[in-house]
């Protein structure tokens, strides 16, 4: 409308212009054609000029409108539907964020279709349905959306995995998140996720496939894949049985980092000496205290039956140089005299690790130690401590 204004005030504002050029000069035009003749004004043909072009000109737009109407009644009922339908996905949205779960499921589901993106529509619906517990229509919307354009199957697989992990459907989630792992088998997410899950459900072969892409591409922090790693190939040894040979062919199969956890050698070594593979798991210990420190594995190294005593004795004794009084050494290092029969040497190294940390399992073997040479008032002191100290009375 205010176009068709403009258009008249210009051809008002130039008529009068026109008016005041011709004023005093009329000026005159004669048109002949086939016997017919036109006399008038240059004025006036002029002005006729002008509402002839003004009149063919609205006449050819209102025919083109004519024809094209109906594609901009649809364009313009077309764009009114997206906007409503990008109102009830964002309405449906926040009433998901605010945990109004029957209303986000009924505002995202009522427009899904119209939407530029219904697959959204239908992947946050089954979010809002499974928070009501309704699996089954959960599903439906997961179906729904991975038989949309515009939404990927990753995107699908994905929302379907985590939200079986959260329902605690273990074995659904573990073909979701197998599926994900052959599409995408770098992503850091899948891996993590699947890596929880088969540590949860104890599936450790599984395992054992995620770490290593776990310490290449994960996002997870380096204790927990270690903490995984451990349990997975744990468990690896523990099924070799009592063959020590079978032990180490698996042993080589762990990853080099983990073979240089303390955790992962505990694990080896049990294994050993549950193989009767003693001096095997002692050797594995000595590599292990000869960098680094660790009270568990000294007592484990105690508790080896090596066929060497002496040498067993004296590595515990290398180690005390190394690492100083430490109350598991002096322990250990009495045990093995006790069972070499040193009985002074046994004395004394247990009375040095009661100064420094009463423990236990330190006056146990001191009373083992006196029964032994015959100080039974000695003995019977030694276990009543030790039973005051363990039971905290």
């Amino acid at each position: 409308m205010r176009r068709l204004l403009l258009i008249f005030f210009v051809f008002l504002i130039l008529g009068i212009v026109l008016a005041l050029v011709f004023r005093d000069q009329q000026g005159y035009m004669l048109i002949a054609f086939g016997g017919w003749q036109i006399e008038t004004s240059l004025l006036f043909a002029a002005g006729a000029l002008l509402v002839t072009l003004w009149l063919v000109i609205t006449l050819w737009r209102l025919v083109v409108a004519g024809v094209l109407m109906p594609r901009a009644i649809r364009e313009r009922l077309a764009r009114r539907r997206a906007r409503k339908a990008r109102a009830s996905l964002y309405d449906g949205l926040v009433r998901l964020a605010e945990g109004r779960w029957s209303r986000a499921e009924s505002e995202l589901k009522r427009l899904a279709d119209q939407n530029e993106a219904p697959g959204l529509n239908y992947l946050n619906a089954a979010r809002a349905a499974q928070r009501q517990g309704h699996v089954a229509d959960r599903d439906r919307y997961l179906e729904r959306a991975a038989a949309q354009r515009g939404v990927s199957e990753l995107a699908v697989l994905m929302t379907q995995a985590r939200l079986q992990i959260e329902q605690g459907q273990t074995a659904e989630a573990m073909a979701s998140l197998s599926r994900l792992y052959q599409m995408e088998p770098q992503h850091p997410l899948v891996l993590r996720l699947y890596a929880e899950q088969a540590y949860a459900a104890g599936d450790y072969e599984q395992l054992r496939t995620l770490v290593p892409q776990l310490y290449k591409h994960g996002d997870m922090p380096p204790a927990r894949v270690d903490a995984m790693g451990v349990s997975a190939w744990g468990d690896l040894l523990a099924r070799q049985g009592q063959d020590s040979i079978a032990l180490t062919t698996a042993w080589k199969r762990v990853p080099k980092r983990l073979r240089s956890q303390s955790s992962m050698v505990e694990r080896y070594v049990e294994c050993l000496r549950a193989a009767n593979a003693d001096d095997q798991a002692a050797d594995a210990i000595r590599d292990v205290l000869k960098r680094e420190w660790n009270p568990s594995l000294v007592l484990l190294f105690g508790d080896l039956k090596s066929h060497d005593r002496t040498a067993q004795l004296q590595t515990v004794e290398g180690w005390l140089k190394q690492y100083g009084e430490e109350p598991e050494l002096l322990l250990v290092a009495g045990r093995l005299c006790l069972r070499n029969r040193l009985w002074g040497r046994a004395r004394s190294y247990f009375e040095a690790s009661q100064k420094s940390q009463s423990r236990p399992d330190a006056l146990l073997e001191l009373g083992r130690l006196f029964e032994e040479i015959n100080e039974k008032e000695e003995a019977r002191q030694a276990y009543r401590q030790g039973l005051e100290l363990h039971t905290g009375s």
